[in-house]
């Protein structure tokens, strides 16, 4: 394959830094600029690919110069899984293939060189090619679909970047190569259940207001505003205002902490709320943590984050699903998760419905109302039976296995959203 030359481009200066492995600074930084078509879409500073990135990769010969567009890649050397999130495996790279990381772009034209080089370069057309891009990305989408790439799926990662996962053939091959299936509902985002709480929200709202308990600020990054707090009823020790779980929590935190001993159990608070067994007892399996949560009005906001922190998440089987049931809300409140199409999913939720959240995904949620939202949030231990109760028709969404299928699934449940954009 054809890689930028380094004896082009490469400095004679001897003032250049170690990392810039000899390529001239403003050389580098155009460079930087033509891979913002990723760039723009990364949600921190060490997914982007930037100039320290490209000076190492076009040390390696792994960038591809087609005019202005840009190709950069690497080649599988030992076998390696792909994963969605930990254990949901979406494909297997086997030693040789060829590695598709970032596209550079500014135009059309450098769209449709990449296009072409893809199609007819020999490299890519006689090995398997996997290819990586950022599922936001229209531009990127197209590539793939116009270069001839078929979606695996999606991979998520910590901060919140939706990496959509390709692949192609080698053109020699007789068979095409055969990908794990990944259940319907790993891709849900946002999904309502089959329950309703109406009837005894309001007056849990009531006593919450009553009692004018005071809320424990959210430790989470992405509350920069102490916007965001909450009450134990159930968690790791038995004070309501103890709202952390300690597995999700940094090496400091839990060197600071080494004594303590902390066990799932009911705070003290629980007794003072009978009516929340009614809701808890709909869910026939093991209930994890219990909290009440507050979001801040007039603009609060919980930015876009996942929760990959917490180990334990997930719908399979034996993981934790999160469950959220509005007790307080008004109709500026608005959750936005992001799905495996890379659209946004907003949802106004009503007061008293119930929710199932995959904070596995990027999502955050914001608070323009002049009133306080309030939600009961629960983890529940995922089984069937507790899958079977989310709607609409958790039984037709089973059969459905290829992402084209999900996508005319979600475009259908458009009702149930505020916005699908």
């Amino acid at each position: 394959m054809e890689a930028l030359s380094k004896g082009d481009e490469k400095s004679t200066q001897k003032d250049l830094k170690p990392w810039q492995k000899g390529f001239e600074l403003d050389y580098l930084k155009d460079l930087e600029k033509r891979f913002n078509s990723y760039n723009k879409f990364a949600q921190h500073e060490l997914s982007k690919f930037k100039k320290n990135n490209i000076a190492d990769a076009l040390d390696k010969d792994q960038i591809q110069l087609l005019g202005k567009g840009l190709i950069h890649y690497t080649k599988t050397k030992v076998k390696s899984n792909i994963f969605m999130f930990p254990g949901v495996l979406l494909g297997t790279k086997q030693p040789g293939d060829i590695n598709i990381k970032h596209f550079g772009y500014k135009t059309e034209d450098d769209i449709n060189n990449i296009i072409t080089e893809l199609k007819e370069n020999t490299e890519y057309t006689s090995n398997n090619v996997w290819l990586f891009i950022n599922e936001e990305s229209q531009e990127d989408k197209s590539i793939a679909d116009k270069a001839g790439f078929n979606k695996i799926g999606v991979k998520y990662n910590s901060v919140a970047d939706i990496i959509g996962v390709y692949y192609k053939d080698a053109e020699s091959k007789f068979e095409d190569t055969q990908h794990p299936k990944v259940p319907v509902y790993e891709k849900y985002t946002l999904k309502p259940f089959a329950l309703d709480f109406e009837d005894v929200v309001p007056q849990i709202a009531k006593q919450l207001e009553e009692m004018e308990v005071e809320f424990t600020n959210h430790y989470s990054n992405y509350n920069k505003a102490k916007s965001w707090s909450a009450i134990s009823l159930r968690g790791y020790t038995p004070d309501y205002k103890f709202i952390t779980k300690p597995i999700e929590m940094n090496k400091k935190w839990k060197e600071e902490h080494k004594d303590e001993h902390f066990e799932l159990q009911d705070t003290e608070w629980r007794k003072k709320f009978p009516l929340v067994e009614k809701i808890l007892s709909q869910f026939q399996t093991e209930i994890h943590r219990v909290r009440f949560m507050n979001l801040k009005p007039g603009g609060g906001e919980l930015e876009r984050h996942t929760d990959q922190v917490d180990p334990d998440l997930g719908i399979q089987d034996g993981r934790l699903m999160r469950v959220h049931i509005p007790i307080k809300t008004n109709a500026n409140v608005e959750f936005t998760s992001w799905s495996t199409t890379g659209s946004k999913v907003i949802a106004n939720m009503d007061t008293g419905s119930c929710w199932y959240l995959d904070i596995r995904k990027p999502h955050m949620a914001i608070n323009n109302g002049n009133d306080w939202r309030t939600h009961l949030v629960i983890d529940v231990v995922a089984n069937e039976q507790v899958r079977s109760m989310l709607s609409p028709d958790y039984e037709q969404d089973k059969n459905y296995n290829a992402e084209s299928d999900y996508t005319m699934r979600l475009d259908n449940d458009k009702k149930l959203y505020r916005k699908v954009i």
